[in-house]
């Protein structure tokens, strides 16, 4: 049996970002990271971190793997981000297809097929790489038991 699929539209938000290569164990300590980066900079952390999946973790070597977590804050400094740090973006609003399911950094190929159905069923097209998005309470709880939103950014074909 497939999860549940929804299509839902995210609003327009302001993202501390930190880009990566590599591999993804430690990811906890580069949340950490960011979260002190932000503070630093007296913005204020308020959404639920979420890992950006650059590179195709099954067709990429790891330590080739491009990956970008994201917090939205609140705050008025814009700068990009360059290879020594953290930056500041703006996100447009946009449409995303999204499944719960319980795990991170873990496998997410049994989702796909539920996840790709509804794209081509609704009549959309990826827009976006995959999105990982992990509760607040992230660097306490163990891996096998975060409830995780898988979701990939789409627009109509």
């Amino acid at each position: 049996m497939w999860p549940e699929v929804g299509v839902k539209t995210l609003p327009p938000s302001r993202v501390a970002y930190l880009m990566r290569k590599g591999m993804y164990e430690g990811i906890s300590d580069v949340f950490k990271e960011l979260v002190a980066w932000i503070k630093a900079n007296k913005l204020r952390p308020v959404g639920e971190p979420v890992l950006i999946y650059h590179s195709n973790p099954a067709g990429m070597p790891p330590p080739l793997r491009e990956w970008e977590l994201q917090i939205s804050v609140e705050g008025e400094m814009v700068a990009a981000a360059d290879e020594n740090g953290p930056g500041v973006k703006d996100l447009p609003q946009r449409e995303v297809v999204f499944a719960m399911y319980r795990g991170g950094y873990s496998s997410i190929e049994f989702l796909l097929p539920a996840l790709f159905q509804v794209v081509y069923d609704k009549g959309y097209r990826l827009a976006a790489p995959a999105e990982e998005v992990y509760p607040r309470d992230f660097y306490e709880t163990p891996v096998d038991k975060l409830e995780t939103e898988v979701r990939f950014p789409v627009e109509p074909r």
